[in-house]
C-alpha cells in the first residue's frame, strides 16, 4: 500500500519508524557502554537532533525495559517526586491515605530521602513514588536491565529541581533502593551537569555518579542524504531530478538537524505527493517559502528586526547575516566571519574596513538577539539554533552581491 508524506516524514514522531531511522554508531556504541557501567546516564544535545530515537532504538535492540518520566510534566505539577507518582498512579499503583508526614533534612542516602520535602497520605507500609517507581519498574523488567528515563531535563533546570535530582541519585544507592536494581537515564538539552554539581557545595558526590555522554549533535551530510533519500526515494517513489543539487539543498537549509530534516522534506513530499512526484530545485524554492511561513515564522521575525533598516548601498549588517547562515561552526569569531564576508562579497568589501566586530555586537543585544557571547565572551553562538536555519532559508545573494529576503509565502 502507498505511503502518504506524513507517515514517512515525522517530524514530531515519539516512536521510532525503523525504516526512517539513520544509525548513528559512535553515540549508540557510547550510550550501550554507559548502560554496562555503574553510573548512571546524561544523554544530552540540541532540541530536534534526535535524543529520544538514538536512546529508544539502543534499548529496544538491548531488550531493556524502561519507563519514562517527563519533567516537563514534573515541572507543571511542582515536583519530579510528584511525576513519578503521576507515572507510577496511572498503572494503579500508588495510591492515598494513612498517615500524613513533611520532612526536609541534607545530604547523605537517609537524608536525600528525607530532603524529598513529600507532604502526603500514604497507607502504613506503601512505598513513597520514588521507591514505587522503581519497584514497579524491576516487576515489570523481569530479569532485564530496568531504566527510568527523566526527559525533558531543560524544562526543569532549575536549583530546586537539580537539588531534587541530586537526591534521588543519592538514594539509588541506598540498599532499600538499590536493590531493585534500575539506572536513571537522563535526557534533555543541557550539558554541564557533572560540572554543576562539582560546583555546588554537598553535591560534588553526585557528579561521580553520572556520566555525560557525548553531545548529540547534527547529522553528517552522508547521514542527512540517507534520510532524505529513503524518505523520498525509497519509501514514497518519487523521482528526484539533479540529486546531488536536492540532497544538498536540504542539508544546508535544515542545518542537518534531525527534526527539521522531517518537517521540510514532510513540506517537499506534500507539494509533489499529489502532482507528478517528482522533486526538482523548483520544488524547493517553494517549499522554502511554505516551511519559512510555517515552521521558521519565529526565526524569520527575529532575523527581520535585525536586518538593515534601510537600503545601504553595501547593506553591511545584511551582508553579515547572510555570512553567519554561511558558517557550520558551533563558535564563531569577528576574524572567522570577516573571512566569509570578503569571500562572498569581494566587490563591495575591497579595501574597505568592515568593522564585523561592532556588528555582531549589535546583533548579541536587544530582547531578541541573534546571537550570545560564549562563557569566555572572545566568540559568539546563535542565541537560537533555529537562527541558522532561516538565515539560510531567507536570505539570497544576487549578481550584484546584494542580499535579498525571500518573502514569506501565503498560506
Amino acid at each position: 500500500m502507498a505511503q502518504s508524506p506524513d507517515s514517512v516524514f515525522t517530524p514530531r514522531a515519539a516512536t521510532i519508524n525503523p525504516d526512517m531511522y539513520v544509525a548513528r554508531e559512535d553515540l549508540e556504541k557510547a550510550l550501550r557502554d554507559g548502560l554496562n557501567s555503574q553510573q548512571h546516564l546524561i544523554v544530552h544535545g540540541e532540541s530536534g537532533t534526535g535524543k529520544s530515537w538514538l536512546y529508544k532504538k539502543v534499548l529496544a535492540d538491548l531488550k531493556v525495559y524502561f519507563e519514562v518520566a517527563n519533567l516537563a510534566n514534573a515541572s507543571r505539577l511542582g515536583s519530579i517526586t510528584n511525576e513519578l507518582r503521576n507515572l507510577v498512579s496511572r498503572d494503579g499503583k500508588a495510591e492515598k491515605t494513612g498517615y500524613s508526614e513533611s520532612k526536609s533534612a541534607g545530604f547523605d542516602a537517609l537524608a536525600a530521602k528525607a530532603a524529598l520535602d513529600h507532604t502526603g497520605q500514604y497507607e502504613y507500609g506503601q512505598k513513597e513514588p520514588f521507591e514505587a517507581c522503581l519497584s514497579a519498574i524491576r516487576c515489570r523488567a523481569g530479569k532485564r536491565k530496568g531504566i527510568l528515563v527523566l526527559d525533558n531535563l531543560e524544562a526543569a533546570f532549575t536549583d530546586a529541581f537539580l537539588k531534587e535530582l541530586a537526591d534521588l541519585l543519592i538514594l539509588c544507592d541506598d540498599e532499600r533502593y538499590a536493590e531493585y536494581g534500575v539506572k536513571i537515564l537522563i535526557v534533555g538539552v543541557p550539558g554541564g551537569v557533572r560540572e554543576y554539581y562539582y560546583k555546588t557545595p554537598h553535591h560534588a558526590t553526585v557528579a561521580n555518579r553520572l556520566r555525560e555522554l557525548p553531545e548529540v549533535s547534527r547529522l553528517t551530510r552522508e547521514q542527512c542524504t540517507s534520510l532524505a533519500k529513503k524518505g523520498f526515494e525509497q519509501a514514497l517513489g518519487y523521482t528526484v531530478e539533479s540529486p546531488s543539487a536536492v540532497y544538498a539543498h536540504i542539508a544546508w537549509v535544515t542545518d542537518r538537524i534531525p527534526q527539521m530534516i522531517h518537517e521540510y522534506c514532510l513540506e517537499v513530499a506534500n507539494l509533489v505527493h499529489k502532482s507528478d512526484r517528482v522533486i526538482t530545485t523548483e520544488s524547493l524554492n517553494k517549499a522554502d517559502e511554505l516551511w519559512l511561513a510555517q515552521s521558521m515564522y519565529h526565526g524569520y521575525s527575529v532575523v527581520e528586526q535585525h536586518m538593515n533598516e534601510r537600503d545601504t548601498k553595501a547593506g553591511r549588517r545584511n551582508q553579515t547575516l547572510f555570512s553567519l547562515g554561511c558558517t557550520d561552526r558551533e563558535q564563531v569569531k569577528a576574524s572567522d566571519i570577516e573571512d566569509v564576508i570578503r569571500r562572498q562579497f569581494p566587490n563591495s568589501t575591497r579595501d574597505t574596513t568592515l568593522n564585523v566586530t561592532q556588528i555582531l555586537a549589535q546583533l548579541a543585544k536587544g530582547g531578541q538577539p541573534v546571537l550570545k557571547r560564549t562563557p569566555k565572551g572572545d566568540a559568539y553562538t546563535f542565541a537560537d539554533p533555529r537562527y541558522r536555519m532561516a538565515l539560510r532559508a531567507m536570505l539570497t545573494k544576487s549578481t550584484e552581491e546584494r542580499v535579498e529576503k525571500v518573502p514569506l509565502a501565503n498560506t
